[in-house]
C-alpha cells in the first residue's frame, strides 16, 4: 500500500511539472507574438502616416500645379488685354462688330481705359495700333508736347492708358501718316479713334 501510494505520489508531481511547463510555454509563445506585433504594427502606423503625408504633400502639389496653370490660364487671357467706357463697354467688342462706326461713333467724347492692351503695331510717330488681332483693334493718337511720354511705345509692349474717343473723318488717316498697308482703309472704316496724352500712357507690369 505504501508502495503504491509513493508511486502515485509520484505521477501526480510529474503531470503538475507537466502542466506547469506546458503553461510557461504558451505563456512564453503568446509573449513572444505580442512582442513580435508592436513593431508590426508601429511599423505599419508609420507607413501609414508616411503614406498619407506623401499623399498629403501629392494632392499639395497637384494643387499648386493647378492653380499654377489656372493663374497661367487667366494670364494668357488677359494677356490680349481690355479698353473699357465708364459703363462697362468694351471697345476691342465694338470695332470688331459689322459697323463699327456707328459702334465707334456713339462712344464719341467718352473716357476709356486701357489696361494690358497689345501694342500690335508702330507705323507711326505719333499713334499705333492695339488690341488682339489685326481685325480687332483700335488706333491710338497721342498727343502733347514731344518728351511727355515716360518711355517710347514699341511693337509687342503691353501697354496701361486713359483716353477719350474721338471721331475723325476719312482725311485723319493721312494726316497721322497711316497709309493702306498699315491699315488706312480699316482706320477710315471705324471712323473713331482714341486719343491719349503721352504722359498717360506706361508699360504694364
Amino acid at each position: 500500500m505504501g508502495g503504491d501510494n509513493r508511486g502515485g505520489g509520484r505521477k501526480r508531481a510529474l503531470l503538475l511539472g507537466a502542466l506547469l511547463l506546458a503553461i510557461l510555454i504558451v505563456a512564453a509563445l503568446l509573449l513572444s507574438q505580442c512582442g513580435s506585433d508592436d513593431p508590426d504594427e508601429s511599423g505599419a502606423s508609420g507607413s501609414g502616416t508616411t503614406s498619407t503625408s506623401s499623399s498629403g504633400r501629392s494632392s499639395a502639389s497637384s494643387s499648386s500645379a493647378g492653380a499654377t496653370a489656372g493663374s497661367s490660364g487667366a494670364a494668357a487671357a488677359a494677356g490680349s488685354g481690355q479698353i473699357v467706357t465708364a459703363d462697362g463697354r468694351s471697345v476691342l467688342d465694338l470695332v470688331a462688330q459689322a459697323d463699327p462706326a456707328a459702334a465707334l461713333g456713339a462712344l464719341a467724347g467718352q473716357p476709356v481705359t486701357g489696361t494690358g492692351v497689345r501694342v500690335l503695331s508702330v507705323p507711326a510717330d505719333e499713334g499705333f495700333w492695339v488690341g488682339t488681332s489685326d481685325q480687332q483693334r483700335v488706333w491710338v493718337q497721342l498727343t502733347g508736347e514731344v518728351g511727355e511720354s515716360p518711355y517710347q511705345v514699341t511693337e509687342g509692349d503691353t501697354v496701361d492708358f486713359e483716353g477719350t474717343v474721338v471721331a475723325h473723318d476719312a482725311a485723319f488717316a493721312a494726316g497721322v501718316g497711316v497709309d493702306d498697308a498699315e491699315g488706312a482703309g480699316q482706320l477710315t472704316s471705324q471712323g473713331s479713334h482714341l486719343e491719349v496724352a503721352k504722359s498717360a500712357v506706361a508699360l504694364s507690369r
